[in-house]
């Protein structure tokens, strides 16, 4: 910015008069190769050979920079290559002083007029008033609002609407410079060096005023609560340029702040001119003198080395308006000479100047026509495009897209005597010659039209079946300066909100949404309060009442993401994916299965956590009057307690311990992988459940530890008790463990003789909830790994069974169906061994005889129901749990009444066991895995019990679907990942405890 000192009857000669030329004449710099900014781009400017450049001003909304010259001209420049955008003039012969951007265009200002431009260089209004007789500078105090000041007694207030004038009379000579920190505060500088700070709100009154320096202010600006500024100081009745910049705290001057210096100065090699903030850094400012030498100062360090690098000039004094970009990697300097530099980091070489520019317009490029000579003999004159004819017909050289398919010659089929006489070599054949064709000769098979008709008949045969539109990802792309690409209501009519996916792991939003439709976990969310700064809990809880709350609007889960990547757990299991998005080779299957369970895992124990805390805290309560005489031999109610904090946080961070709480423990201490990944250990036994009195389970030294159950764990947790048998020595031992969610096991390979997956689904669901198999395993007596087979036992149903469906290999387990046996595993299962373990051989697919395993012709003979296919899920399960453990799953069909469809219901009919308890589950919620490119997840909820009402949640996208949909997996696009079964009597229960009375 250049500031007029001649309109003020000061000359130009009086800053570096003739006697001190020499003096004040600064030194040669040599030239610093660690300087932070170097040139990118210098160019002249239009009119630069006769008019110097007056104003210089990085566009706020697109990648420009702007600048005016002496002579009225404005001109605009993109990037960094500088490359001419538009340029027009906005007065016959006044220079142009200062120039803002808004988002309709810029605002240029001359000496009596403020012109108001597109961008493109269309004028729009050209404002004149009789109160603008030297106006110098412009501040935009709002986006309807500009602050006017010059040489003069009074500032403007201009409503851009109403183009109506405020007039506000000043006390200073004028007001040159007009800059703000980013408060309420703004810094109005005269010419003869006096500084006043005025409220945005009410410009009229001043808040406070200095003078800044003896003889004439140079230039200021201002970043928080700092001022810096420059200018000449009066020595000898003349002005000379002060070497050095001042900084002012405003707080000082204003009054509010004790203590401190009030203003600070920092040395420069040579006299500034021209100061500016770097906005992207906190106290870093640039400091330019006339003759073109650039400092970077520490505002905060006086003492810290400065950055120094030369803007290439013509003349002395040269330099005479500067501006920083936004984001402070583009500096602009325009010089007397009619040149503008472009300065960047070093390394930067492809600067920006804002953080989110929106689209430069450009203008439709003008396709001509070659220009050829006459006596060009090797010019092609088909690449000449004929000219589209007004009647909408086509030339005849226009043939139909269908004559440009390429097909390619189908070749012949290698000779059957080349076959015959091949010899094999790994992967390579080798076989002579037969000599029926000639050398170099190429066979190729000409296709009849009955072979074109049969190949058409084949591919529409086996066309792919598509994917719907409203499975597929979304690709949102938020406009921020314009509409939005898609169009949210076409996307949801239901009422329903939606989650946005637009930040980094959100790919979890169809189990968010399976979460909040689950009424019981959802009210123990909504309930659930603490302390804890990052608690998964609370923010579900806060997630789900602003989903409660939105009306049908999308929400975003940003919160809950924000405290999600702070726990380590999740970290460590490979939840969190980088912010980059999310990348093709990821598991999408394994990746919501694995979060399925660490959510239930992490909520149960923030639960857990938050009760402790509030039992130690009504413990500390009671303690806190005068303490009673006690025996000795009496162990004190609370031992080690964390001392809390004020806000009722304590000094002792919680550590992250595994789950269980149910049954007694066993002399092992090493620690037990479960079905589902995560680690067993054995801590003690709850005082809820009765303890067996085998000896294997005493606990060590007596040491019992209560085990609390959670309302997760009350909705979600499996009660198993698992028995190992090795089978050299016959030794037993047990343990209880408990899982929040059940893992399916499939079987490997084909079926065959024996296989558990033989009645579909509920075949599977049974042999995984009471998984049994052979593993090699230490043993004390043997001393050595043997053969130990392990068979759990269901001791406790859920109310809410989770199922994790497994990975992508099982993917043809749900496409496929239910396999039928050939004849040849039939005869070889019938023809085989004994097994060597007999009864007691947990293998699936074990090819050798069983005793109490049917042969292959009676398994063959027995016929599957249609729910049995490996591709439909049942809508209902019905799961008795006997006295011994085992379980019997029947598939409960509302048409036709539940019939023993699984070989353990026959099998057990013949023993004395009773049913203990007995619990029909009904399918309230399923995630699915779309194998599309990109693959996506979304999820299937039962929104309605009454009418049994499903809808398809796919971020934003929410649709209603039928139930047959649901159910049925045969689509190869379509992997079930996650299921949820829920009984029908604990959300009754659950919904008369949360209705009030």
């Amino acid at each position: 910015m250049e500031y007029h000192y001649s309109d003020l009857c000061l000359t130009s000669d009086h800053l570096l008069p003739d006697p001190y030329a020499s003096e004040y004449t600064p030194q040669y710099l040599i030239p610093n190769h660690n300087a932070e900014y170097e040139v990118r781009s210098s160019v002249l400017v239009d009119g630069g050979d006769r008019f110097g450049v007056t104003a210089a001003a990085f566009d706020k909304f697109e990648e420009l920079v702007w600048m005016g010259n002496q002579g009225g001209h404005v001109t605009s420049y993109y990037g960094p290559s500088m490359q001419k955008y538009t340029s027009f003039q906005i007065h016959e012969s006044e220079e142009v002083r200062d120039i803002i951007t808004v988002e309709q265009g810029i605002y240029a200002l001359t000496k009596s007029s403020l012109r108001h431009q597109i961008r493109r260089g269309i004028p729009k209004n050209t404002y004149k008033s009789a109160n603008m007789t030297d106006m110098q500078c412009l501040y935009q105090v709002s986006t309807t609002k500009l602050l006017m000041g010059g040489h003069q007694d009074k500032l403007l207030e201009l409503d851009l609407t109403k183009m109506k004038e405020i007039v506000i009379p000043i006390q200073e000579e004028g007001c040159a410079v007009l800059r703000s920190g980013g408060g309420s505060l703004v810094a109005c500088g005269s010419a003869d060096g006096m500084v006043s700070l005025r409220d945005i709100r009410s410009p009229k009154a001043t808040e406070h005023t200095f003078r800044a320096h003896n003889a004439c202010l140079s230039d200021l600006d201002m970043q928080g609560d700092l001022l810096i500024s420059c200018g000449f100081a009066d020595s000898a009745g003349v002005a000379v340029a002060e070497p050095y910049v001042v900084v002012w705290d405003v707080r000082c001057l204003r009054g509010t702040h004790t203590g401190g210096e009030t203003a600070w100065s920092l040395q420069t090699a040579s006299p500034p001119l021209l100061l500016h903030f770097l906005p992207a850094f906190s106290g870093r400012a640039v400091a330019v003198s006339g003759d073109g030498h650039v400092a970077l100062l520490h505002v905060n360090q006086p003492a810290a080395n400065q950055s120094v690098f030369q803007v290439d000039t013509q003349s002395s004094l040269s330099v005479s308006v500067m501006d920083v970009s936004a984001t402070s990697q583009a500096l602009v300097f325009g010089d007397m000479t009619g040149h503008l530099h472009l300065f960047s980091p070093q390394h930067n070489h492809e600067p920006v100047f804002n953080n989110f520019s929106r689209a430069t317009e450009f203008a439709d490029q003008v396709v001509g026509l070659p220009y050829v000579s006459f006596k060009e003999t090797t010019f092609q004159f088909s690449t000449v495009p004929l000219p589209p004819l007004s009647s909408g017909s086509k030339w005849f050289n226009e043939l139909p897209p269908e004559f440009f398919k390429k097909n390619y010659r189908k070749p012949k089929p290698v000779d059957p005597e080349v076959l015959k006489t091949m010899k094999m070599q790994g992967p390579i054949g080798y076989a002579p010659n037969p000599r029926n064709s000639r050398r170099n000769q190429i066979p190729y098979v000409e296709d009849t039209l009955e072979d074109l008709n049969a190949l058409k008949q084949t591919e529409n045969r086996y066309t792919p079946q598509p994917i719907p539109k409203h499975y597929q990802k979304m690709d949102l792309r938020y406009n921020k300066h314009g509409p939005n690409d898609i169009d949210l209501e076409n996307c949801n009519k239901t009422g329903f909100p939606g989650l946005e996916s637009t930040m980094p792991n959100a790919y979890c939003n169809s189990m968010l949404q399976v979460l909040y439709y689950t009424q019981p976990v959802k009210s123990t969310l909504l309930a659930h309060t603490c302390a804890k700064e990052f608690c998964l809990s609370c923010e579900l809880g806060f997630l789900f009442r602003m989903l409660d709350t939105s009306g049908g609007s999308p929400c975003q889960a940003s919160n809950f993401l924000r405290a999600f990547r702070t726990v380590p757990e999740a970290a460590a299991l490979g939840l969190i994916l980088p912010d980059r998005g999310l990348d093709a080779r990821v598991d999408l299957i394994a990746l919501i299965q694995s979060w399925n369970r660490f959510i239930l895992h992490q909520i149960h124990y923030e639960i857990l956590e938050t009760r402790k805390k509030e039992k130690e805290l009504a413990l500390l309560a009671q303690n806190s009057s005068p303490p009673k005489a006690r025996a000795s031999n009496t162990k004190p109610l609370v031992s080690n307690l964390a001392t809390p904090n004020l806000n009722g946080q304590f000094c002792e961070e919680y550590q992250y311990t595994e789950i269980e709480f149910l049954g007694p423990s066993t002399e092992f201490d090493q620690e037990e992988i479960r079905e589902d990944g995560w680690p067993v250990r054995e801590e003690g036994v709850s005082e809820t459940e009765p303890v067996l009195s085998n000896e294997n389970h005493e606990l060590q030294n007596s040491r019992h530890s209560e085990r609390e159950e959670s309302d997760i764990s009350q909705l979600f947790a499996i009660g198993r008790n698992q028995l190992n048998r090795c089978l050299k020595c016959n030794k037993e031992e047990e343990r209880d463990s408990v899982v929040l969610a059940c893992a399916l096991q499939y079987p490997t390979g084909a079926p065959r003789e024996g296989s558990e997956a033989r009645g579909g689904f509920v075949e599977l669901v049974r042999a995984s909830l009471a998984a049994r198999r052979s593993t090699p395993a230490w043993c004390e007596n043997c001393s050595r790994f043997t053969p130990t087979t392990q068979r759990g036992r269901i001791v406790r149903l859920p109310p809410i069974l989770a199922i994790n469906c497994g990975g992508p290999h099982e993917k043809a387990y749900w496409v496929k169906g239910a396999q039928k046996e050939t004849p040849e595993v039939a005869k070889r299962g019938g023809s085989g061994k004994p097994c060597r373990y007999g009864l007691h051989c947990a293998r699936p697919g074990c090819r050798f005889k069983h005793p109490d395993r049917p042969t292959s012709s009676q398994a063959s003979s027995s016929k599957n129901s249609p729910q049995d296919s490996h591709c439909v899920l049942p809508q209902q399960l019905l799961i008795r749990l006997q006295s011994d453990g085992d379980i019997i799953i029947n598939d409960k069909s509302p048409t036709e009444p539940h019939t023993p469809n699984n070989r353990a219901e026959s099998k057990h009919k013949k023993k004395n066991v009773t049913i203990q308890s007995e619990e029909e589950y009904t399918l309230s919620a399923a995630i699915v895995c779309v194998e599309d490119n990109p693959k996506n997840l979304v999820a299937y909820v039962q929104t309605s019990k009454e009418d049994a009402q499903w809808h398809l949640f796919n971020d934003l996208s929410i649709v209603p679907v039928t139930a047959d949909e649901v159910i049925h997996f045969g689509a190869w696009w379509k992997t079930p990942c996650v299921l949820f079964y829920t009984t029908t009597a604990a959300v009754t229960k659950r919904q008369a405890e949360d209705t009030p009375s």
